[in-house]
């Protein structure tokens, strides 16, 4: 009987999945009047969705077919992530009142997803991620009071830097070595990978470098230089997926700071001769491109990983093996790198789709907030942020499917991991901070119409 249940909750997975990206095409189409949207209620419909997809998945995680009961542990787990995501979002959605409710929406959608998938992978994994959910949830509360009493942010561009060359420098020296990279600074117990922070960091200070647009290419070369340096930094570290996130971010920012197509193509070249330097001297570089060109050929040594990731993505078809019924467990990392392959194993090929589509409509908002801003330096680093998100994304889910090589970065609000959680959330925070601010602006520019 519970197998039918597992079997038949397939289609139930893929319609909530279908049901909330409708509900999330009819708020991005509202503005244009199509069929009298009623905007709110779609809100709404999105929130019980995600509600009703937790409900679902815990019935079925929860439940020990072979004692007939449910398990308590697994049980107060899922209640306190049901909690979190029902409050959390009525309580977000209060402090950042002219904020984008479907931005929130698809954000803890993709937490919700992945922290089922942790639950039902590793429990102690899942206790841990929900303590570094709930952190992240009240740093992004907190981001509002924080930028509303600090000085103007554009002109701590040095602060910014020395902060973010600090940390780099400290791991460099104090770091620990975990995956083949020196990326983690242990204290008392307590690890977290300084390379998250630095994101911000980073993206803050070409936002303030670039607040005032260049006038000429020198105006360029302290900026450039400074990137360079973040970079050989992570490089010096291997940490080469975060050296690719950065770079693709400096380039993303300094192309939208200068609207130059020469220059973007210059550095996209740049950038295609340095992969083929990193190739030459890295050997780790070139296992992992000989890895993705050909895993067949080592299957049980170097390609296990990868192998294992394509056969729980093609095995069981569109719809899935079922939750809890694949064997992600068999991928090593699966709860960090190679999570995306197991809810495409357990819950099939439509479903994660639809769960690239999610990340998609969280980009679509970023980028709105962009776009939308009156304030250049604003406009600016929600641009870098966004693209930070996206690109990191891009580069973990193509390198699990086989795309591009693997990079082993997490999967924003997805993969377990601590620091990368809590960026993730604050990263979203700021995002919507922006976009509240474009609203306000907005709002008070028709007020001033009227009257």
């Amino acid at each position: 009987m519970f197998e039918a249940v597992v079997l038949i909750c397939r289609y139930l997975f893929v319609f909530y999945m279908f049901y909330f990206l409708l509900q999330a095409g009819k708020c991005v189409l509202s503005p244009y009047n199509i069929h009298h949207i009623n905007i709110s209620w779609a809100y709404s419909k999105q929130r019980m969705t995600i509600v009703f997809f937790h409900l679902t998945a815990m019935l079925i995680i929860g439940f020990k077919p072979e004692t007939g009961m449910f398990d308590i542990y697994t049980v107060i787990l899922g209640s306190a992530g049901l909690i979190l995501l029902i409050g959390g979002n009525i309580i977000l959605s209060f402090i950042y009142k002219n904020g984008s409710k479907l931005l929130f929406n698809c954000t803890f959608f993709v937490m919700d997803i992945g922290f089922i998938m942790l639950l039902r992978l590793n429990t102690a994994l899942a206790q841990r991620q929900i303590i570094w959910l709930i952190t992240g949830f009240v740093a992004t509360m907190l981001i509002p009071p924080i930028l509303r009493v600090l000085p103007r942010l554009d002109k701590l561009k040095y602060l910014y830097l020395a902060l973010g060359f600090s940390l780099l420098a400290a791991t460099l020296i104090f770091g620990d070595v975990q995956g083949g990279a020196q990326n983690w600074i242990k204290i008392k117990g307590f690890s977290f990978q300084p390379a998250e922070l630095v994101k911000l960091l980073f993206v803050f200070y070409l936002a303030s470098e670039f607040s005032q647009k260049p006038s000429s290419f020198k105006e360029l070369i302290f900026p450039s230089a400074a990137s360079a340096v973040f970079v050989i930094c992570l490089v010096m570290q291997t940490d080469l997926g975060s050296a690719l996130i950065f770079f693709m971010s400096y380039l993303i920012m300094i192309y939208i700071a200068t609207g130059n197509g020469f220059i973007f193509a210059g550095l996209s070249i740049f950038a295609f001769a340095a992969s083929m330097l990193a190739y030459k001297f890295f050997s780790h570089v070139r296992t992992r491109v000989e890895i993705w060109l050909d895993p067949w050929s080592d299957i049980s040594g170097k390609g296990y990983q990868i192998t294992q990731s394509l056969f729980a993505i093609g095995t069981w078809g569109i719809f899935g093996s079922g939750l809890t019924r694949g064997y992600a467990e068999n991928i090593p990392v699966v709860e960090r790198d190679f999570i995306f392959a197991a809810v495409c194993e357990e819950f099939g090929i439509i479903f994660s789709v639809g769960f690239i589509f999610v990340f998609i409509f969280i980009f679509f908002c970023g980028a709105k907030a962009a776009l939308r801003n009156y304030n250049r330096f604003l406009s600016l680093v929600a641009s870098g942020l966004t693209g930070l998100l996206c690109f990191q994304s891009f580069l973990i889910i193509g390198g699990v499917t086989k795309l591009i090589p693997l990079t082993g970065v997490t999967l924003p609000f997805v993969s377990y991991g601590g620091t990368s959680i809590v960026i993730s959330f604050v990263s979203i925070g700021i995002i919507q901070w922006i976009y509240a601010m474009n609203t306000l602006r907005e709002q008070q520019e028709f007020f001033d119409r009227r009257t």
